[in-house]
């Protein structure tokens, strides 16, 4: 077997991995055990948040080493969990290497779920955290109004290639300023109770467990700089309704 379309393949595989959010030693075995499919390959992998190096050693070639930058992460389950059964599948010899490759194409042309869907399940998601922290009906209807316009906001943000920080700041304001927009029109009661459901779907939950589970492994690199992502979100989000909240606290509209 080729070593450098072994390296081709298992950078692929672990690029798909790293850009749908999976933690950085996940990335790494995987990647090592693709490479370990070939005898004396001795697989290296170094992973972080941002990109990673590989190399497999080669008989007549030596050391191969490949270096992918990863500028856009998200969160996608479904190819975290297509790529993992790609590789085990590929480690097992249930597929050929030709075979992991077409396989690598269908994951990657796969299309994330309908913008409809998306901002509906937005709405819901804001509507669920409201009731959870204590909302009533009205708070909750309120929630879900602000959570469909701001799935919105998030689709859009997201096709304009918005930065993360200006766009957790921006959906922060949002979320404060259509929360106080309701509450004016007598849709809601408890302000602070709908503005904590409805910033819900911007904060970065699943950020913070990646980078306990990435410490916990011991990679206390990618561990930190996702931490200091997460923080750093989270104050974009903060400022974001403060700024709203202090402006209108400033003008007597809220108590």
């Amino acid at each position: 077997m080729d070593e450098k379309m072994l390296l081709q393949f298992a950078v692929g595989v672990g690029e798909i991995l790293l850009r749908s959010g999976a933690e950085t030693y996940r990335v790494e075995d995987t990647v090592e055990r693709i490479l370990s499919v070939k005898e004396g390959a001795l697989p290296e992998a170094f992973v972080t948040p941002s990109g990673f190096f590989a190399s497999v050693q080669g008989e007549v070639s030596g050391v191969t080493t490949r270096f992918v930058r990863v500028t856009d992460r998200s969160t996608n389950l479904e190819r975290i969990v297509r790529a993992n059964a790609l590789s085990r599948h590929f480690v097992e010899g249930k597929l050929t290497i030709e075979e992991g490759f077409l396989e690598l194409e269908k994951i990657n042309a796969s299309t994330p779920f309908a913008n409809w869907l998306v901002v509906l399940s937005t709405g819901l998601l804001c509507l669920t955290f409201t009731v959870l922290f204590g909302g009533n009906i009205s708070d909750a209807i309120s929630a879900f109004a602000v959570g469909i316009l701001l799935g919105i906001f998030q689709r859009l943000a997201g096709m304009r290639g918005l930065a993360s920080f200006l766009t957790n700041l921006l959906g922060g304001i949002l979320v404060a300023i259509l929360t106080l927009f309701f509450l004016s029109l007598g849709l809601g009661q408890h302000y602070e109770l709908t503005i904590i459901g409805s910033i819900m779907p911007l904060v970065p939950g699943m950020a913070i467990t990646t980078a306990v589970r990435d410490i916990m492994s011991g990679d206390f690199l990618s561990g930190t700089s996702r931490i200091a992502e997460a923080v750093i979100t989270a104050s974009a989000i903060a400022a974001g309704v403060g700024i709203v909240l202090s402006a209108f606290s400033m003008v007597g509209r809220v108590a």
